[in-house]
């Protein structure tokens, strides 16, 4: 009887030590999928974090392109002279050029294409839909983020108005 008792002592013990040790690794898997809560959570954060920093930057390079546009058209009513000032690099003299309109062969500016779209438009149109409109004619851009450079011109013009839950439209 002794022997069976001392059997089932060990196999207690050894279930005991499988109980503590499945113990541990379940608590393991705890530590591990809050490590992996938090890291998801982190790169969440970053996500956000790099959007809005993609969106700044289309914010700067539409508000660089058309400084480059009022630049050049400064340049275009002047006499034409033996030597043209030197361009930075070739990515400045296509940003320079980037948008002729296809009657007139000469650059505007993105908001002159907004005046344009907007004068043509029979009612209030969304930022969207306008920067969809200067594309289909013929304004060329490398933004990634068309829609926001259009919107953020939109709140900057004096003469555009918004009508809440309709859209952008001249002021009359």
């Amino acid at each position: 009887m002794s022997d069976l008792l001392s059997h089932f002592d060990t196999q207690i013990q050894n279930q005991e030590q499988l109980l503590r040790e499945r113990e541990q690794e379940i608590e393991q898997l705890r530590r591990q999928r809050d490590r992996l809560a938090e890291l998801t959570q982190q790169r969440e954060e970053l996500h956000n974090q790099l959007r809005a920093i993609e969106s700044d930057i289309a914010l700067v390079e539409g508000s660089m392109t058309s400084s480059l546009h009022r630049f050049a058209n400064r340049f275009d009513s002047l006499p034409p002279t033996t030597t043209s000032p030197p361009i930075a690099n070739q990515a400045t003299a296509a940003r320079i050029t980037e948008s002729p309109t296809p009657s007139e062969g000469k650059v505007t500016t993105l908001k002159d294409e907004i005046k344009k779209v907007l004068r043509a438009a029979r009612g209030p149109l969304s930022g969207a839909d306008i920067a969809d409109r200067i594309k289909a004619g013929g304004y060329k851009t490398s933004s990634a983020n068309f829609a926001n450079i259009v919107k953020k011109h939109l709140n900057e013009m004096e003469d555009v108005s918004h009508v809440r839950g309709e859209g952008y439209k001249l002021k009359k």
